[in-house]
């Protein structure tokens, strides 16, 4: 697919702002990204920025209803797993999801995937790029050894390898503490990236510093067990250290309970950490400390989560509730975190982010304010942050994804006679 497209303006992630733009796309990548000197009947109104990346979602959880957060955290945990029995079509409806989020500006995600397949086999169907990693439990070393080896040979039945795929120890509480060194070395040795849910709440943290707390009774209605024979006695971050992980490259979900020393050992192994702002809400967590991560040089990128604890599974109106909630933040961070962030946590081309020759042509086109042409990198940030801005296509590998009704009449022309969209 090759073409060329007018806009307004275009916000690279570094802040780069190119007004009016022509961006030239070939073979479903980025030729060139330049200035236009005289600007030509073709010009869209539209400001065109990078595909947004989803670093964390629940593919498999699509299509359930949220869960209410008003217990104990571990309470809420116990309900996930009356869901994930619940009879759903999980291929279907994780098709779907994804489906609406890259009409939404996602153009990779990175999904946690704990159905044995078949909610990659959705996010397949619906071209959504990005990798799925591969869900690990098992409090017994036994059954935790089993569950990576199961998942190492599903990676090799469904292809794509190291390019598809990561995996996902669930969480410290939920993971035989012997067997994360074996999961670090595994990941290491077949180049698969590493995703964890860390330092969430700080029950967590109290449970391996100190083998109490509501996790114990999880563990104990449950069945199964317990991670370790003893409490470890340190923090969710410095037990991932010990096992390898953050060496390895795992990228920290959540971060909720981070301390001073939490930050620095991040910062040091250059770490990346997905804030999920709809799940931090609905658990009503305490204040995120993503300024304190953002200015140590430690990598932040957003996530939705399920909808089991988010309103709505859809990284574009994350982005905005968190630019509302928290109007101290810098508009041109978040967007980067959205795109240049996500992108540097799956490993996954981050110069696609700053539109550059060569990268995947993923892109989201906006409408423009009335100005674009002369705004600054901060107020076309909180523009595209804002609902006045509203999606009109998102460009995914050169292709055009998004809703082709109600566009303007030059984009509809644009998808008509480059696209051949109808």
């Amino acid at each position: 697919m090759s073409f060329r497209l007018e806009v307004r303006a275009a916000l690279r992630a570094d802040g780069r702002v190119v007004a009016p733009a022509v961006w030239r796309v070939d073979g479903g990548r980025t030729r060139a990204l330049e200035a236009l000197p005289r600007p030509g009947a073709e010009l869209l109104d539209a400001v065109l920025v990078p595909g947004l990346v989803n670093a964390h979602a629940h593919l498999d959880l699509a299509g359930a209803r949220a869960l209410p957060a008003a217990g104990p955290f571990t309470d809420w945990l116990l309900a996930v797993g009356g869901v994930r029995g619940d009879g759903r079509d999980v291929e279907a409806a994780a098709r779907g999801q994804a489906q609406a989020l890259a009409q939404r500006g996602v153009t990779a995600i990175g999904d946690i995937d704990a159905s044995s397949g078949r909610a990659t086999a959705g996010r397949r169907q619906a071209a959504l790029g990005g990798l799925s990693y591969l869900e690990i439990v098992g409090v017994q070393r036994d059954g935790a050894r089993a569950r990576l080896a199961q998942s190492l040979a599903l990676i090799d039945r469904l292809g794509g390898g190291s390019r598809c795929f990561g995996l996902s120890p669930h969480a410290p509480y939920s993971v035989n503490a012997e067997v994360l060194p074996e999961i670090a070395r595994a990941a290491r040795w077949r180049g698969l990236r590493l995703a964890m849910h860390l330092a969430e709440t700080v029950d967590e943290t109290r449970y391996l510093l100190h083998g109490d707390g509501p996790f114990v009774d999880f563990l104990r209605t449950i069945g199964r067990g317990a991670p370790f024979s003893a409490p470890p006695r340190m923090r969710p971050i410095a037990l991932a250290e010990q096992a390898g992980l953050l060496a390895a490259g795992c990228v920290v979900i959540h971060g909720n309970d981070l301390d001073d020393d939490d930050v620095a050992r991040l910062a040091a192994h250059r770490s990346s950490v997905v804030y999920c702002h709809g799940t931090h809400g609905h658990f009503a967590r305490p204040l995120h400390r993503l300024p304190e991560l953002l200015a140590a040089g430690v990598n932040v990128a957003l996530g939705t989560d399920s909808g089991l604890s988010n309103l709505r599974v859809d990284l574009l109106d994350e982005l905005r509730r968190l630019h509302a909630d928290r109007p101290e933040l810098d508009p041109l961070a978040l967007l980067r975190c959205a795109t240049w962030g996500g992108r540097v946590a799956l490993q996954h081309e981050p110069a696609a982010a700053l539109l550059q020759p060569g990268s995947p042509a993923d892109a989201l086109l906006l409408s423009a304010p009335p100005d674009a042409e002369r705004c600054s990198a901060q107020e076309l940030a909180h523009w595209a942050l804002s609902h006045a801005a509203q999606p009109l296509l998102t460009f995914h590998a050169g292709s055009a994804a998004g809703p082709c009704d109600g566009l303007p009449p030059p984009l509809t022309a644009f998808l008509d006679t480059t696209l051949g969209h109808r």
